[in-house]
């Protein structure tokens, strides 16, 4: 019921949030249609409408960051509740964010102070929109490296404090399924916030370099997020190795031992009982997953894969949309 209540005040305060930004946009006159005819004009309206959206996804996202983190970080240590304590987890996920919060506010005021000198927009003469949006700009850059932070954080905590190769077993591997649920969310919201970029793009000639490098941003997180997963796999296989060969060692020395007593295995209903079992043993592992993600996990992954080409075709449909809105308006 807490944890109800806490999510929609936050849903709340996101809507306020954005409905906040794009009124004062709008009263700065980010959205008139004489505005439009410029590029710069077209760049303040897209970065009014950019930012609204993305800061109000980064607060919602980050609520629910932390209190999914919390769950499936629990869930994990109630099936290994020797690994770490409760409230220890709990202590450091808090201290986790609040650093993330702590730096997010200073990297934030410098990304913002280097992207007004790069573009000349730190100027006495400049309007009141430029003054507006370079505020909410400041906010952008800290909710952007806030949610980045969080998700590195939290792909470490992983790495470090629940994926050590003594917990990871061959018949185990279910237990990570609450770990596998953290990798797929964090790699969904990755997804979609960089699904929300092409709205700065919205009616503008954009590079190819912006493209590649927002692409590859994209793969190089997705990796490193999913980093957990790898580590599980190669765990996994190398322990199916380990044991398959063990398993092949102790069938030929069965086979050796009967040579040299000059009798066939068949013959020895001991030896012969050992040798069914070792080879149901090895069958049984080598049928083992490696991979802590299931189909259904897997249809996900997929679909992340693609939402990000997806956002971009949708944001020229809507790109087209809209210009195809600004000319009959100035017929009109």
């Amino acid at each position: 019921m807490k944890v109800t209540v806490q999510r929609y005040s936050t849903l709340v305060y996101c809507i306020l949030t954005g409905v906040c930004i794009l009124t004062g946009a709008h009263y700065f006159g980010a959205f008139e249609v004489t505005r439009l005819e410029t590029p710069l004009g077209i760049r303040q309206r897209n970065a009014a409408l950019a930012f609204a959206l993305i800061i109000v996804f980064f607060i919602y996202t980050n609520k629910y960051l932390y209190h999914c983190s919390v769950k499936c970080f629990s869930d994990f240590l109630s099936k290994y509740p020797g690994e770490m304590k409760q409230q220890k987890m709990v202590l450091q996920l808090q201290t986790g964010f609040a650093k993330g919060r702590k730096y997010s506010w200073i990297g934030g005021g410098m990304l913002t102070g280097v992207y007004l000198l790069s573009e000349g927009l730190l100027s006495l003469e400049s309007e009141p929109l430029s003054w507006y949006l370079s505020v909410v700009g400041l906010f952008f850059w800290r909710y952007v490296i806030y949610t980045l932070f969080c998700l590195l954080f939290l792909t470490r905590f992983v790495l470090n404090h629940f994926l050590n190769e003594g917990l990871i077993d061959l018949f185990g591997i279910e237990k990570f399924q609450h770990l596998s649920d953290l990798v797929i969310t964090n790699a969904i919201i990755s997804a979609m916030s960089l699904s929300l970029i092409p709205i700065f793009w919205l009616g503008t000639t954009v590079p190819v370099i912006d493209r590649v490098i927002v692409s590859c941003v994209f793969f190089v997180l997705i990796y490193f997020l999913f980093l957990p997963v790898h580590k599980v796999q190669r765990i996994i296989a190398k322990k199916k190795a380990l044991a398959i060969v063990r398993i092949n060692d102790t069938i030929k020395q069965l086979f050796l031992l009967n040579e040299e007593h000059k009798r066939r295995l068949t013959d020895d209903p001991v030896r012969l009982r050992k040798l069914s079992s070792l080879i149901n043993s090895k069958q049984q592992i080598s049928n083992v997953s490696e991979w802590a993600i299931d189909i259904p996990q897997g249809m996900k992954t997929i679909a992340i894969v693609f939402s990000v080409p997806l956002s971009w075709v949708i944001g020229a449909l809507v790109d087209e949309y809209l210009q195809k809105l600004v000319e009959i308006s100035k017929m009109m």
